[in-house]
Order: C-alpha cells, then sequence, then structure tokens
C-alpha cells in the first residue's frame, strides 16, 4: 500500500525511526511521500533519497554520534567561552557538522537538492523549520520562494540543518533575504509533529505519522544547565498542543513508540550503546501498532 509517512523531531531519539521504518516496509507499505522536523527531517531526508531501511540501520551502526556535536572555535575558550558562544554564535555546537554529514549521505545515492526529489514540479519531501527572524513557520521548499530562492536548487542537507538547529544548543542558519539575514532554527519550535502537512495539499494516499511517547523533561532528571532549561521550555507547550491534537483526531493513524525517558534527545555522546536496542524497540512498536491497523478506523475517523 501507498503511504505518506510523517516523523516527529527527537535529536538522536531518532535512531528508533529506522526500525519503524523497517517495520512498515515488512508489512507492504511503500513510502512514496515524506515530511519531518529535526531528526524526523534527517530520516525523511534519507529515506526520500533511497535508503532501505537495512542501509538505514547500516548507517546508525556505523556511525559515532559524538563527533557531530563539534563546539564553535569560540566556545572552546576557558571559563568564557560558552556564554559567548551563545551570545555571538547563538549556539554551543556548530549545525554546520550535521549539514555535511547528511550531506555525505544524501551524495551516496545521488541526491542533492529537492530538485531531485520532485515530480512534476511538486516535492515529495516537506522539512519543517522555524524563521525566528520572521516569527513563522517553513515548510521546505516550498517557502523558499518567499526568500527569492528556487526550491528545486536548494540544499537538502541545508535544510534538514536547519530543522535540526536547537536554539542554543546548535548554531542557527543563516538565510538571506535581500539585505536581512533571516535566522532559522529548529522546526519544532513551531510543529514538532506536521502530521497534517500532506492533508492541507488533498494528496490522495493515507499518511500515517511516527511519534516518540513524551519523553521526560530534562530538569525532571535533574538537569539545571541553561540548555536543558531552554529545551525544555521550548518543548512543553509544543508536547502539551500536539499531544491534545493527536488525542483528538490523528491517534489512529499514528505510531508511537515506547520511550523510557532513559536518553536524551541530545545525549549524542552516550548514545552509542544503546543504538541496536532503540532501533528494536521501533521496529517493536511499530510492528504492534501495524498488527491491528486497519484502514476502515482511518477512513471514519477522518
Amino acid at each position: 500500500m501507498d503511504v505518506n509517512l510523517v516523523f516527529e523531531g527527537g535529536g538522536v531519539l531518532g535512531i528508533y525511526y529506522a526500525g519503524a521504518y523497517k517495520a512498515l516496509k515488512e508489512y507492504g507499505y511503500t513510502v512514496k511521500r515524506c515530511a519531518g522536523t529535526s531528526a524526523g527531517a534527517i530520516v525523511s531526508s534519507l529515506i526520500m533519497a533511497g535508503y532501505s531501511p537495512d542501509e538505514l540501520e547500516n548507517i546508525i551502526d556505523e556511525t559515532d554520534f559524538k563527533p557531530l556535536v563539534k563546539k564553535t572555535k569560540m566556545c572552546s575558550m576557558p571559563l568564557i567561552g560558552k556564554p559567548l558562544s551563545i551570545i555571538y554564535n547563538k549556539g554551543v555546537y556548530d549545525s554546520r557538522i550535521i549539514e555535511d554529514w547528511v550531506g555525505g549521505l544524501l551524495e551516496k545515492k545521488g541526491v542533492s537538492t529537492f530538485g531531485d526529489v520532485m515530480r512534476d514540479g511538486r516535492s515529495d519531501l516537506k522539512i519543517i523549520a522555524a524563521d525566528i527572524t520572521r516569527s513563522k513557520m517553513l515548510v521546505l521548499p516550498d517557502d523558499l520562494a518567499e526568500y527569492g530562492i528556487a526550491p528545486e536548487s536548494f540544499s537538502i542537507a541545508r535544510a534538514a540543518s536547519m530543522s535540526s538547529s536547537i536554539p542554543y544548543f546548535f548554531t542557527p542558519v543563516m538565510l538571506k533575504d535581500g539585505e536581512r539575514v533571516n535566522y532559522i532554527v529548529n522546526g519544532g519550535l513551531l510543529s514538532g509533529f506536521p502530521i497534517w502537512i500532506f492533508d492541507e495539499e488533498g494528496d490522495p494516499n493515507i499518511t500515517l505519522g511516527i511519534k516518540i511517547k513524551n519523553p521526560e523533561t530534562n530538569t525532571s532528571r535533574g538537569k539545571r544547565d541553561i540548555l536543558s532549561y531552554t529545551k525544555d521550555m521550548i518543548s512543553a507547550p509544543i508536547n502539551e498542543d500536539e499531544s491534545n491534537f493527536i488525542r483528538n483526531k490523528d491517534l489512529v493513524r499514528t505510531i508511537i513508540i515506547d520511550y523510557e525517558g532513559q536518553i536524551s534527545s541530545t545525549d549524542f555522546a552516550n548514545i552509542n550503546a544503546s543504538k541496536k536496542a532503540m532501533v528494536r524497540s521501533g521496529y517493536d512498536s511499530a510492528a504492534r501498532f501495524l498488527e491491528n491497523f486497519k484502514l476502515e478506523s482511518l477512513s471514519a475517523s477522518m
């Protein structure tokens, strides 16, 4: 069955999604279009580039995630480096590392720009980001025309980096609009789980969503630093709003991955030991959902 697939954000917790995607393929689903925020944007990009579930799992197995968070040069200064980097670079870790990593993976499949994943002038990939300069949500590549940029020419890796740039944690991505510089950050600020995105286009294929059970907050686990506090502050209204949205309308088409909260979404340093178990958990959660999924239930709820 042909479906559209939408992934929630989640930082390194996006590793779960490789297992969920594998279950979808084994149950006979073919993904025609894909969308996501943050980690969901990265996974969506790789799926639309043609990566199979086994290939995604191999990427996870072979990737040391710790080097993906590299401090800015300013942040390396003793004592004052981190606050100075937040003030002047607007983040502690360089978001270009994520862009380069995603770009290298896409290049192996011969994919670079949104033009490579377009059919009849319409992108099969949608990425959510937030323009904090304009105070608006961005749907990429659609909204790039507002910046004088041809959507088909824009780098998918750059868009994924924009969507993944957690404020103050990663440096924002700058997008010029004439003389003005716009700061683009994590799409989760405005839509962490864009399950609605293909409905608005009247796409004939059904849309399935994949999200992670709302994790414990950083501060509830005893983390009191400014980055943890900021991340919780950003996530709180989004989690509550989108949980209500799912309860009211979309639970029937959403795979919710079991998550016990042992690992935070920004724990790049300690994720490597848990990768295999996370992929398996994503697979098991999706398989349980798909075992009981009935198209009639979805039609009745819409």
